[in-house]
């Protein structure tokens, strides 16, 4: 018979050695749960396997102490964990993305955000109590696992080591096999390339051992991935079938002397793949707008779902009396306002707020201040919070602005949270308005911002009274939203009136557009706001349908656009409308207005697109095809394969653009 007394070390060892392994997954779990709304998907073993690995290994670390220095070990482990996943799960809840530390620093002016960050927190505190617990037990049971008198437990250590190896090397042996799959997204690539999709990677392996990716990459940098496409251009923008002849919005670029400059293989490649790319035509609408004024605005948080004839007159006009882009798409690039005001100054993208930051140190040679100031154009940018703000005294300076902001020249009558878009609108119009010189003025407003809720959003605030009764059929936080975007109505009013008054406003181009839809709404409000189900509404194509806004006075009539488009296709089509000269190759988006095929690429669960041919939803690897696609089912399969390739690249390519200084090294700068 067995000794109880050695039955009881047993169960004590195999409770202690299974704990941290035990404690991780539940929050893993949780975590899971509460961000995705599922647990047993596809990913939940790669997770299970990762997460009970790490626990293993730290429970090894641990048994390396003796007595009360391990049921601190514990205690510290514990505690460590339950904040980070704490922190993960209310940062995503603000921000819809996850933490990276190499963004770290970005928003070095973060503290301004701290009501955010509190309602983030409050609005999970079940949550982050559940992550609690095991610190709880343990302190509550700790002495029961490791009486004071305990030693070091080197064979336990041993057990741990031994499950940990277990556990993780056929797990990475399974993971490096995939490599080798034919689909386009594998567990190999959401654990080598985190940064190509860092929710994907967060779902695939959980946030313990996504963070572990994060650090090492951090500090041994992330590998890059080669994309080898013959063709980059085909089955996107197809030839014209046009008899007119307008030439192409391409540059005498050589490729082949660029290539030889460096050595270095990643350029060597980017040179390859950019000379293959077809360029887009230039067409009818190229130099509509030659010598016009232009005033292009990135508008905080905003949904063209608040646009009414009689709320937002000035916004009704616009939209409806100018370009009319029906199926144009806000794509959250995963660095909240700074990766959607990126994409829309520059027709590239980035998966992380560093971009703005990058984009100081970096040849800049297509965005629209760069280029107009060649024309003798006065460029002059505004933000009514901080000026420095995810580096943009770095990032928009370079960008070919003058710019302003709080901090560096810009008074407001009002200091709130947040600041008035009409009192910068009243404050800065001045400033070009008169000018015998053609103008560009571009203004980052932030009135739109969260919180949505009328004590903690001044704008909200200043203008509950001004809400229609249709309005207050929905939720408290998307009345907030309406009230504090009104004021971004009161601002266009103030620009329209003061050009109007200069003699300014007919030869004057308004483009607006968002950075993000409205994603600190609630679940509930967004459902109603939006008329779609609550359910995985995150990853619902129609929350990030939106308006791209272009009007003029000067129109004679709207023009409708129907074709799919995103953020990143606003820089190439005002090229081409201003009729600058551009390279159509060396941006991610394109012209709208070019002839051929087109498509919107949207960020939801990984990479899904909406093409003119129909829709490819990443999630569930699902290709739904348009009333007018007349391909079969084999032609759809590799048009399917071949989209999503051309997409790979294009993300690869677009943050190596920045990464790598592309421009300056095919101009020779």
């Amino acid at each position: 018979m067995r000794n109880p007394a050695s039955q009881k070390n047993i169960l004590r060892s195999a409770v202690e050695i299974l704990f941290l392994p035990t404690s991780i997954l539940y929050m893993e779990i949780m975590a899971k749960l509460k961000l995705f709304d599922s647990v047993f998907d596809g990913t939940f073993v790669y997770m299970l396997v990762m997460s009970s690995a790490m626990g293993f290994l730290l429970s090894f670390a641990a048994m390396l102490f003796a007595g009360k220095g391990r049921r601190i070990f514990y205690g510290v482990i514990l505690a460590v964990l339950a904040v980070w996943f704490s922190f993960h799960v209310s940062y995503y809840g603000n921000f819809h993305t996850f933490f990276s530390w190499q963004t770290l620093g970005q928003a070095k002016d973060v503290t301004q955000f701290w009501r955010e960050a509190i309602v983030a927190a409050q609005n999970v505190w079940y949550v982050i109590l559940g992550f609690f617990v095991p610190f709880v037990i343990m302190c509550a049971i700790g002495i029961l696992l490791v009486p004071d008198g305990s030693g070091r437990n080197l064979p336990l250590a041993g057990v741990s080591l031994g499950a940990f190896a277990a556990l993780y090397l056929p797990m990475l042996i399974h993971i490096n096999r995939t490599k080798e799959r034919t689909d386009e997204y594998t567990p190999y690539y959401y654990y080598t390339y985190l940064q190509s999709d860092l929710d994907a990677s967060f779902r695939y392996y959980g946030i313990v051992t996504a963070t572990r990716l994060d650090i090492k990459q951090l500090v041994f940098g992330a590998p890059v991935e080669v994309i080898d496409i013959d063709d980059p251009g085909a089955g996107i923008i197809s030839d014209s079938d046009s008899s007119v002849e307008y030439g192409w919005n391409m540059m005498d670029i050589d490729f082949d002397r660029a290539a030889a400059s460096t050595d270095n293989k990643l350029l060597k490649k980017m040179d390859e793949y950019f000379s293959n790319i077809q360029p887009t035509r230039k067409n009818p609408y190229t130099g509509m707008f030659e010598g016009k004024n232009l005033v292009f605005i990135t508008i905080e948080g905003f949904t063209d779902k608040i646009i009414d004839p009689q709320f937002t007159p000035t916004l009704y006009k616009m939209s409806t009396e100018g370009f009319v882009f029906t199926n144009f798409y806000n794509s959250v690039w995963g660095g909240s306002t700074a990766s959607g005001e990126y994409s829309n100054l520059t027709g590239n993208f980035y998966q992380n707020a560093s971009c703005l930051e990058k984009s100081g140190s970096t040849y800049q040679p297509f965005t629209l201040a760069n280029q107009l100031a060649k024309r003798g154009y006065v460029n002059l940018g505004y933000h009514n919070n901080s000026y420095t703000y995810y580096a943009r005294q770095l990032s928009h300076p370079n960008f070919g602005y003058k710019w302003k902001g709080i901090g560096n020249g810009l008074k407001l009558k009002s200091d709130c949270w947040p600041r008035s878009d009409k009192e910068m609108a009243e404050a800065t119009v001045g400033e070009y308005a008169g000018l015998d010189k053609p103008f560009h003025a571009y203004y980052m407003t932030v009135s739109g911002h969260a919180n949505y809720t009328f004590a903690g959003n001044m704008m909200s605030m200043w203008h509950r009274n001004d809400l229609p009764d249709w309005v207050k059929k929905y939720p408290g936080d998307v009345q907030a939203y309406f009230a504090c975007e009104y004021e971004f109505e009161l601002m266009l009013q103030v620009l329209v009136d003061e050009l109007e008054k200069a003699g300014k406003l007919q030869d004057t181009v308004f483009a607006m557009a968002a950075d993000h839809y409205p994603y600190a709404l609630s679940d509930e409000g967004l459902a109603k706001l939006y008329g779609i189900p609550k359910s995985n509404i995150r990853n619902n194509f129609e929350l990030y349908r939106n308006a791209f806004i272009l009007w003029t006075p000067s129109m004679k009539e709207p023009i409708e656009v129907d074709k799919p488009c995103s953020t990143i296709d606003i820089l190439p089509t005002l090229s081409n409308l201003f009729g600058l000269e551009y390279d159509s190759r060396l941006m991610m988006g394109s012209d709208i207005l070019a002839e051929g095929d087109h498509f919107a690429l949207i960020k939801a669960a990984g990479w899904s697109w909406i093409s003119t041919q129909g829709s490819y939803r990443a999630a569930t690897q699902s290709f739904t095809p348009s009333a007018g696609c007349a391909m079969n089912e084999s032609e759809q399969e590799e048009y399917v394969r071949r989209m999503n390739k051309i997409i790979r690249a294009k993300k690869t390519y677009s943050k190596q653009m920045l990464d790598k200084n592309y421009y300056a090294h095919i101009f020779g700068k």
